[in-house]
Protein backbone atom coordinates (compact mmCIF):
# COMPACT_ATOMS: atom_id res chain seq x y z
CA UNK A 1 0.00 0.00 0.00
CA UNK A 2 2.86 2.39 0.88
CA UNK A 3 3.87 2.06 -2.71
CA UNK A 4 0.59 3.16 -4.01
CA UNK A 5 0.53 6.86 -3.41
CA UNK A 6 4.06 7.01 -5.32
CA UNK A 7 2.80 4.88 -8.30
CA UNK A 8 -0.17 7.25 -8.74
CA UNK A 9 1.38 10.35 -8.32
CA UNK A 10 4.26 8.62 -11.11
CA UNK A 11 0.86 7.53 -13.36
CA UNK A 12 -0.42 10.95 -13.28
CA UNK A 13 2.93 12.74 -14.33
CA UNK A 14 3.67 10.87 -16.87
CA UNK A 15 -0.23 10.66 -18.63
CA UNK A 16 0.01 14.59 -17.96
CA UNK A 17 3.65 14.67 -19.82
CA UNK A 18 2.02 12.80 -22.45
CA UNK A 19 -1.02 15.20 -22.71
CA UNK A 20 1.28 18.31 -22.64
CA UNK A 21 3.05 17.38 -25.96
CA UNK A 22 -0.21 16.41 -27.75
CA UNK A 23 -1.46 19.82 -27.10
CA UNK A 24 1.27 21.91 -27.57
CA UNK A 25 3.86 20.15 -29.74
CA UNK A 26 1.52 18.01 -31.69
CA UNK A 27 3.55 17.35 -34.87
CA UNK A 28 6.77 18.02 -33.14
CA UNK A 29 9.14 15.42 -34.91
CA UNK A 30 9.40 13.41 -31.27
CA UNK A 31 5.89 13.83 -30.03
CA UNK A 32 4.77 10.25 -31.47
CA UNK A 33 7.50 8.70 -29.75
CA UNK A 34 7.52 10.18 -26.16
CA UNK A 35 3.79 10.03 -26.33
CA UNK A 36 3.73 6.17 -27.59
CA UNK A 37 6.92 5.33 -27.02
CA UNK A 38 8.15 6.86 -23.46
CA UNK A 39 4.63 7.58 -21.66
CA UNK A 40 1.77 4.99 -23.06
CA UNK A 41 4.80 2.78 -22.36
CA UNK A 42 5.40 3.46 -19.05
CA UNK A 43 1.98 3.70 -17.85
CA UNK A 44 1.09 -0.12 -19.18
CA UNK A 45 4.32 -1.53 -17.16
CA UNK A 46 2.66 0.47 -14.39
CA UNK A 47 -0.32 -1.34 -14.96
CA UNK A 48 1.22 -4.65 -15.22
CA UNK A 49 2.70 -4.62 -12.29
CA UNK A 50 -0.37 -3.53 -10.28
CA UNK A 51 -2.37 -6.01 -12.20
CA UNK A 52 0.11 -9.01 -10.97
CA UNK A 53 0.29 -7.44 -7.10
CA UNK A 54 -3.73 -6.85 -7.38
CA UNK A 55 -4.01 -10.53 -8.46
CA UNK A 56 -1.59 -11.89 -5.65
CA UNK A 57 -3.76 -10.09 -3.52
CA UNK A 58 -6.51 -11.55 -1.16
CA UNK A 59 -10.71 -9.75 -1.39
CA UNK A 60 -11.72 -8.13 1.44
CA UNK A 61 -13.87 -10.01 3.47
CA UNK A 62 -17.51 -9.11 2.75
CA UNK A 63 -16.75 -7.32 -0.83
CA UNK A 64 -18.39 -10.35 -2.71
CA UNK A 65 -16.43 -12.51 -5.60
CA UNK A 66 -14.35 -10.22 -7.68
CA UNK A 67 -15.28 -10.69 -11.50
CA UNK A 68 -15.37 -9.29 -14.36
CA UNK A 69 -19.15 -10.57 -15.93
CA UNK A 70 -21.11 -8.61 -13.15
CA UNK A 71 -21.40 -5.08 -11.55
CA UNK A 72 -21.45 -6.71 -7.71
CA UNK A 73 -17.77 -8.66 -9.26
CA UNK A 74 -16.31 -5.29 -11.02
CA UNK A 75 -16.99 -3.36 -7.58
CA UNK A 76 -15.66 -6.08 -5.53
CA UNK A 77 -12.61 -5.98 -7.85
CA UNK A 78 -12.35 -2.37 -7.75
CA UNK A 79 -12.69 -2.04 -3.29
CA UNK A 80 -9.00 -3.44 -3.60
CA UNK A 81 -6.83 -0.77 -3.30
CA UNK A 82 -4.25 -1.88 -5.87
CA UNK A 83 -6.87 -2.77 -8.37
CA UNK A 84 -8.07 -0.06 -8.17
CA UNK A 85 -5.34 1.93 -9.25
CA UNK A 86 -4.23 -0.52 -11.90
CA UNK A 87 -8.14 0.42 -13.35
CA UNK A 88 -6.90 3.95 -13.12
CA UNK A 89 -3.48 3.47 -14.89
CA UNK A 90 -5.49 1.40 -17.53
CA UNK A 91 -8.05 4.89 -18.08
CA UNK A 92 -5.11 6.80 -17.96
CA UNK A 93 -2.77 4.99 -20.65
CA UNK A 94 -6.21 4.50 -23.06
CA UNK A 95 -7.00 8.00 -22.66
CA UNK A 96 -3.72 9.31 -24.05
CA UNK A 97 -4.38 6.58 -26.98
CA UNK A 98 -7.80 8.17 -27.70
CA UNK A 99 -5.61 11.48 -27.85
CA UNK A 100 -3.45 9.81 -30.40
CA UNK A 101 -6.06 9.01 -32.58
CA UNK A 102 -7.84 12.31 -32.21
CA UNK A 103 -4.73 14.29 -33.23
CA UNK A 104 -4.28 11.52 -36.22
CA UNK A 105 -7.62 11.42 -37.51
CA UNK A 106 -8.50 15.62 -36.72
CA UNK A 107 -5.01 16.03 -39.08
CA UNK A 108 -6.30 13.56 -41.86
CA UNK A 109 -9.67 14.89 -41.62
CA UNK A 110 -8.13 18.68 -42.43
CA UNK A 111 -9.76 19.96 -38.33
CA UNK A 112 -7.11 22.65 -37.41
CA UNK A 113 -5.51 21.88 -33.82
CA UNK A 114 -7.55 24.88 -31.89
CA UNK A 115 -10.58 22.73 -32.61
CA UNK A 116 -9.50 19.57 -31.36
CA UNK A 117 -8.28 21.29 -27.72
CA UNK A 118 -12.29 20.62 -26.60
CA UNK A 119 -12.12 17.02 -27.61
CA UNK A 120 -8.26 16.79 -25.50
CA UNK A 121 -9.65 18.71 -22.53
CA UNK A 122 -12.67 16.41 -22.88
CA UNK A 123 -10.71 12.68 -23.75
CA UNK A 124 -8.48 13.83 -20.04
CA UNK A 125 -11.21 14.67 -17.79
CA UNK A 126 -14.23 11.93 -19.35
CA UNK A 127 -12.37 9.98 -21.58
CA UNK A 128 -15.34 8.03 -24.13
CA UNK A 129 -17.33 11.89 -23.83
CA UNK A 130 -13.98 13.45 -25.82
CA UNK A 131 -13.77 10.79 -28.32
CA UNK A 132 -17.71 11.02 -29.04
CA UNK A 133 -17.06 14.91 -29.15
CA UNK A 134 -14.08 14.17 -31.61
CA UNK A 135 -16.84 12.05 -34.06
CA UNK A 136 -19.06 14.78 -33.64
CA UNK A 137 -17.19 17.55 -34.54
CA UNK A 138 -15.48 15.28 -37.90
CA UNK A 139 -19.00 14.51 -38.42
CA UNK A 140 -20.34 17.95 -38.57
CA UNK A 141 -17.67 19.54 -40.46
CA UNK A 142 -18.13 16.39 -43.18
CA UNK A 143 -15.64 15.79 -45.52
CA UNK A 144 -15.59 19.29 -47.33
CA UNK A 145 -14.33 21.49 -44.91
Amino acid sequence: MALLKPLFKLASLVALGGWLLLVCLPHWQWTDELVLGLSVLLLALIYTWLLGAAIRQRPEPGSGKPGFFSLGGVLALLRQPTAALAAWVHILAFDLMVGLYIRDEGALAGISHWALLPCYVLTLMFGPLGLLAFLALRWWLGPGM
